[in-house]
């Protein structure tokens, strides 16, 4: 815990000095306000153990979470809704925060509230942290003073984008790990028990079915191009990470990762939804409709959905409906343009995003309990060919070769 020299005076003007321990900054001096001093100055003395200056390194290079920010904006909303100030509220989060690294970010925040610069200005200056969506909505309840509401939509979409992703994993965390234990077992065959049968198979002097020659030149691939491999995944996974920064392979990934099967299915509704979810809550919290559209486009997670968004909102601008410039995209289905149509119809645009929404989030449910149904059979077939062709492969030149001895002991053949 840091230590702090500070310098204070109190109500007859005489000035104060000492030392104390406390958990930040903003916590001494609210403790020295609260005490009737006005604060002079504050330093921080820096007398870290080892361990405490580990630990903040570690928390500063771990992630913030969602489930981090989800917390954050639920407790935010229920205090403001308590009608405790801002300034108050977010000292209290950062006492109750266990993340260091979100801890030390919102006292910066509540230093810049303090400062007299607004909530939603204060979040924009970390944008790795608070991303465009936050700030905007955080902007339109301050101007509209419904910011408790907005922080209750903000902690409800995390909450939901929390629920469908903890599904996803669930439903493709088996399968990964059947496939790599199962990768891993054919590795060792291939790497260690092939080239022993092989020696075998040379003493033998044996002719060698198809199946087996098969099975030899997999393992001798395995074995000289292993090292290989490696180092080609990692480059891929390297490389991977450094195109991303341009938006054309992003574009290119995320075209390709629509079009596979199942996983395409599954990722398409994801990305409606979420464009639907974001949407929706935009339109409720009061922003325009031309600001929400960029939004969603650098927030929906999908550069196929993003590139549709960017290229409908040109003739949204223009004046055009909705639905019109999005259908023409082709990358919305149609019940989505129908639904967006009534909305507009209606003046319930929100609403029917909404609906939209809800519907791409049970279609997702649905699609991730399909496939884990679906693929345990898969798997299990799998396995049994891949391994029933090494075990037949192995011992096919073992019975030939017994059956000749046979032949030859009995004087037949």
């Amino acid at each position: 815990m840091p230590k702090f020299n500070f310098n204070v005076r109190d109500r007859f003007g005489k000035n104060i000095t000492g030392t104390v321990t406390m958990d930040s900054r903003d916590q001494l001096i609210e403790r020295l306000r609260d005490q009737g001093y006005f604060v002079n100055k504050i330093t921080e003395i820096g007398e870290n153990t080892l361990y405490e200056r580990l630990d903040r390194a570690i928390q500063r290079l771990s992630p913030i979470k969602l489930k981090d920010m989800s917390i954050f904006s639920r407790l935010m909303s229920t205090m403001i809704n308590a009608g405790l100030p801002i300034l108050r509220s977010l000292r209290i989060i950062v006492k109750q925060t266990e993340n260091t690294h979100l801890a030390e970010i919102l006292q910066n925040v509540a230093k810049m509230v303090e400062e007299g610069y607004s909530l939603s200005h204060a979040m924009g200056q970390h944008p790795k942290v608070f991303d465009t969506l936050m700030v905007n909505l955080i902007k339109s309840g301050e101007e509209s003073g419904s910011l408790d509401i907005v922080l209750d939509r903000i902690a409800m979409d995390m909450e939901r984008e929390i629920e469908i992703r903890q599904n996803v994993q669930a439903g493709i965390r088996y399968p990964i790990i059947i496939l790599s234990a199962a990768a891993l077992i054919v590795g060792l065959i291939m790497i260690f028990v092939v080239p022993k049968f092989v020696e075998i198979f040379r003493d033998m002097d044996a002719t060698l079915p198809t199946m087996t020659l098969i099975l030899i030149k997999i393992s001798n691939i395995v074995v000289h191009g292993a090292p290989f491999l490696i180092a080609a995944i990692f480059l891929l996974i390297i490389g991977s990470k450094y195109a991303s920064n341009f938006p054309f392979f992003n574009r290119l990934k995320d075209n390709i990762q629509l079009r596979l099967p199942v996983f395409g299915f599954l990722l398409r509704r994801i990305a409606l939804s979420r464009f639907s979810r974001t949407f929706a809550i935009l339109l409720k919290s009061g922003v325009p409709i031309i600001k929400s559209l960029t939004v969603v486009e650098e927030t929906v997670g999908n550069a196929v959905i993003a590139a549709a968004v960017a290229k409908a909102k040109i003739s949204i601008k223009e004046g055009e409906r909705i639905s019109y410039p999005l259908e023409e995209t082709g990358e919305f289905p149609p019940m989505v343009i129908d639904m967006i149509s009534v909305g507009e119809e209606t003046g319930s645009l929100d609403d029917m995003l909404q609906k939209i929404s809800d519907f791409y989030d049970r279609e997702v449910d649905y699609t991730i309990d399909a496939f884990t149904t679906m693929i345990e059979p898969v798997l299990i077939t799998l396995m049994g060919v891949v391994i029933g062709f090494i075990v037949i492969s192995l011992y096919l030149p073992l019975f030939s070769a017994i059956e000749n001895m046979t032949n030859v002991s009995t004087g037949t053949g």
